[in-house]
């Protein structure tokens, strides 16, 4: 797909968000997810174009970094949008598919451009032309499937197992000022994980909610405490293939739909570490 083709679709999402966030009911909740999806939402795009007529290397990988980081955080509210029937499914699963496929292309433009990003800001200035087409390359090559092995692609959250969700808000939420980004029941209602913002990553707050989760076992012997921290990854399953040590024999539902999976801490001097998808 080339450049201009991209931008377009970009900004065809942006329209369609708009959309939907005019389509939002008149709650609190629903006001709330419209001013969270509408900044998101908008914000591809722009971002895109922008690291299309980047200074250096650097800055092409900056601007293109937030696009797809907002693309991300778009993908959530709809999925959210769904989950929480704030809208008919059908009006928003079209657009939400739409966002996980810009999503998916944009990472993988991220991922393209980063191999080259070791090179000095004086060989880029001195080299510019070149530094244009190795920007093209990753921007015309989007839906070139990556060939390679997953890489880590740095920390997506720190996990504290909590034995009670609203308590941990009081204290993370409330004491520190972190900004709740939203909530869910996964696992068949068994484990909620609530997300929120701690400005170059996340904090989850891990609460069992049966009796018979294995969570409980762990805070009855540790109490609420860190449980685990998570690495982005590529590709989950290929991740649970190319592993350098054992894993979990399954993967899991983690939050957003991602799937998820658990290296065995046994190889990790006893440190719990979880994968999760980009």
């Amino acid at each position: 797909m080339k450049p201009d083709e991209f931008s377009d679709r970009l900004w065809e999402f942006a329209a369609r968000v708009g959309k939907v966030v005019d389509a939002l009911p008149e709650t609190k909740l629903g006001r709330h997810v419209a001013g969270q999806l509408v900044r998101c939402g908008t914000a591809s795009a722009p971002n895109y174009d922008e690291a299309r007529s980047a200074e250096s290397r650097d800055d092409f990988v900056h601007k293109l970094g937030i696009a797809t980081k907002e693309m991300r955080e778009s993908y959530g509210w709809l999925r959210f949008t769904i989950r929480f029937a704030l809208l008919p499914p059908t009006k928003v699963a079209a657009i939400a598919d739409e966002a996980e496929q810009l999503l998916k292309m944009l990472s993988r433009s991220v991922h393209t451009a980063k191999p080259r990003h070791d090179l000095t800001r004086q060989s880029e200035i001195k080299n510019q032309p070149s530094i244009i087409s190795n920007q093209q390359s990753a921007v015309t090559n989007l839906q070139s499937p990556v060939s390679h092995l997953p890489t880590y692609q740095g920390l997506d959250h720190l996990a504290i197992a909590v034995p009670d969700t609203g308590a941990a808000l009081a204290i993370w939420r409330d004491t520190f000022g972190f900004k709740v980004l939203y909530s869910e029941d996964v696992n068949g209602g068994t484990v909620r994980l609530t997300h929120l913002d701690l400005g170059n990553t996340q904090l989850q707050l891990v609460q069992p909610l049966t009796p018979d989760h294995p969570l409980q076992a762990w805070l009855a012997k540790n109490g609420p405490g860190l449980h685990h921290f998570c690495l982005k990854v590529d590709n989950v399953e290929q991740a649970m293939k190319a592993s350098p040590v054992p894993t979990a024999p399954e993967m899991h539902q983690g939050t957003q739909g991602k799937r998820a999976l658990f290296l065995d801490k046994a190889a990790t001097a006893g440190v719990q570490v979880e994968l999760t998808g980009a």
